[in-house]
Order: C-alpha cells, then sequence, then structure tokens
C-alpha cells in the first residue's frame, strides 16, 4: 500500500497516513521499502516531538546547484493514539523503544479516550486530522476502521456533508452487510444516505487483497 500511493507527482501535495494503531508496522514497511516518514518527531538523537517538522519536507541538490526537486517516496505519517515507542518525560514526548508503561504515551481505549485526545501531543494530531479533512479536493481512504471513534468519525461525516470536493473510499470486508443491516442512527446508516448525495465508494475487500488490486 505504502509503495504505491506513496508515488506522487512533484507538483502534489505528500500524502497524509493517519492510523490509530500503536503499532510501528508502518514505520518497519517504510524502512523496507526506503520511504521517509515525516512523523512530527526531530531527527536528532533521542528523537522528541515538534509540530513543526510536519510542515518540513525533504529536497535534493545536485552540486552546486541552486535548483531542488521534491525528493519521491516522502510522506507524513500521523499516529492519533500514539505509539509503543514514545515516552513522555516530563512534559517532552520522545521515542524510546524501551520506554516503561508509566511514561507511555498511548490513547487507550478507555472511557476516557476522548478527553486524552484532547492533551499533547494528540492535540496537535487531532488539529492536522481536522484540517486535512477541510482542505479542498481531498481523497480520503479508510481501511481497518470501524467508525466506533466517534471523535474521528464525526469529522469525516461533516466533511462529507459541507465539503462538495470531498471524496471518501472505505474499505471492509463487511461493508455490505454494515450498510445493509445499519440501525437508524449509526455512522454505518449515515454513509449509506450521504452516498446517495456525496462521494463515496465502498469496497468490499481485505486490506491485503486492496493493497494487491490499487493499480500501479
Amino acid at each position: 500500500l505504502l509503495k504505491k500511493v506513496g508515488r506522487r507527482r512533484a507538483r502534489d501535495s505528500r500524502v497524509k497516513l493517519f492510523t490509530t494503531n500503536y503499532d510501528t508496522c508502518f514505520e518497519r514497511a517504510a524502512a523496507d521499502l526506503g520511504l521517509v516518514p515525516v512523523d512530527g518527531f526531530s531527527f536528532t538523537h533521542p528523537r522528541h516531538f515538534d509540530p513543526r517538522f510536519f510542515d518540513y519536507d525533504i529536497v535534493k541538490r545536485t552540486g552546486s546547484s541552486e535548483s531542488a526537486s521534491f525528493v519521491p517516496g516522502v510522506f507524513q505519517y500521523l499516529k492519533l493514539h500514539g505509539s509503543v515507542d514514545w515516552s513522555n518525560r516530563n512534559d517532552r514526548i520522545e521515542v524510546d523503544p524501551r520506554v516503561v508503561a508509566e511514561n507511555a504515551c498511548l490513547i487507550y481505549p478507555a472511557r476516557a479516550k476522548f478527553q486524552r485526545s484532547y492533551e499533547q501531543p494528540h492535540l496537535e494530531l487531532m488539529a492536522r486530522y481536522l484540517a486535512a479533512l477541510r482542505e479542498p479536493n481531498t481523497c480520503m481512504l479508510i481501511a481497518g476502521f470501524g467508525f466506533s471513534d466517534a471523535h474521528l468519525t464525526q469529522p469525516i461525516l461533516a466533511a462529507l456533508r459541507a465539503n462538495p470536493h470531498f471524496r471518501l473510499i472505505v474499505v471492509s470486508r463487511t461493508s455490505h452487510d454494515r450498510l445493509a443491516n445499519a440501525e437508524g442512527g449509526t455512522p454505518w446508516a449515515e454513509l449509506g444516505q450521504l452516498a446517495q448525495r456525496a462521494d463515496i465508494s465502498f469496497v468490499s475487500s481485505s486490506f491485503a487483497e486492496f493493497a494487491r488490486l490499487i493499480p500501479d
């Protein structure tokens, strides 16, 4: 998936990849492919979080030439619920593969999930998530997300209602059944209603199958 969606023309904006997973599978996949995730952390050691790094990019210069070209395979990577290797020490978020539980920077699946999403660094990540949904001519691809997190789902539904240039693609093995059996007032029921007037596509497929189906 990363190899295919990371191929962008130089004049296009970088792909933004949002995930609620804590694991490091995307980081490992990017490393295997030679791709570069811009994740909001510094390039120094120890790597620390600073949202200014999301506005950085990587360009290539040849010799003493003043011209520069964007390096391919760079994408923005935002882990909305934190990561297993993020440590919060004295209000400083650092990447630490040996982080201990009491310093873990994670939003756990609990009642306080919504409140925790408005603490740093999650507040900054949420702000960029909301801003991305308001950008013109945006296509959002969703895979492996069941729309159970209201603080992430409601902005998507709002974008479908208010942004006429917003396109949504939902990939789920159970999308057909979820749409057919959705109860009123649930996100899937509203997605089915919005699909009649908004640009929404549903793909009944697993993540692995969909990754293979995407054309090069």
